[in-house]
């Protein structure tokens, strides 16, 4: 290759990922947003994928779906790991025929680490497979917690970074997070378009977390 093709390639290269790197930072809610202490909004949307992960993080997102005065105008669907009958449970104590997709667990409780990454990759596939075969998207994800939340979030963020969909993610903080984010927190964060914490000190030492007071 003469110095010339060289030139051109790498010209190509260059500006392909400057290209991408400029796509990125136009997504990446953690770019623009500078959500803060006490700040006031409104989310209105016409369809939501909801989370509901098991045990604590169920039932606290039940308690918050209970109090969502436009939950019945809401076109819902809901995501849960596979073989979690009690979540399924408490998605019928909220409506008879409810839309439910299943998607491996990312974890187990007291799993080891090397079991801990097979499971992990083996839920990123399963999500990626799952949404990639979507026609429509929901207007919003909401989760609050448990590790089944990051492969459907990072999943729905690379969709949303190849323009296939715009879905808002919104993540609940777990009541119990008093003094710093769980790890499922930090790792959504950055890609998160809102953050809701339940405590006042988490608005105040993460940037873009909101505090609205104790919503369960």
């Amino acid at each position: 290759m003469d110095e010339r093709h060289f030139t051109l390639a790498a010209s190509v290269v260059l500006l392909t990922l400057l290209a991408s790197i400029g796509r990125l930072i136009y997504i990446l809610p953690s770019c623009h947003n500078t959500f803060g202490y006490a700040q006031k909004s409104t989310v209105t949307s016409k369809s939501v994928l909801i989370l509901l992960g098991s045990g604590g993080h169920t039932g606290e997102m039940i308690r918050i779906l209970r109090q969502f005065e436009h939950f019945d105008h809401l076109k819902r669907q809901y995501a849960v790991a596979d073989s979690d009958e009690t979540s399924l449970s408490s998605i019928r104590s909220l409506e008879e025929s409810p839309s439910v997709i299943t998607i491996p667990r990312a974890r187990n409780i007291g799993e080891g680490k090397l079991s801990a990454v097979f499971r992990s990759s083996k839920a990123f596939i399963s999500t990626f497979l799952l949404f990639a075969s979507m026609k429509q998207y929901p207007d919003v994800f909401l989760c609050n917690g448990p590790g089944t939340a990051i492969p459907i979030a990072y999943v729905l963020f690379f969709f949303k970074y190849l323009g296939r969909c715009r879905t808002k993610i919104i993540y609940v903080e777990s009541l119990a997070r008093v003094n710093n984010l769980s790890l499922t927190g930090k790792l959504i964060l950055p890609i998160a378009d809102r953050v809701l914490v339940q405590w006042s000190q988490l608005a105040k030492k993460y940037k873009r977390c909101e505090y609205y007071g104790i919503l369960v």
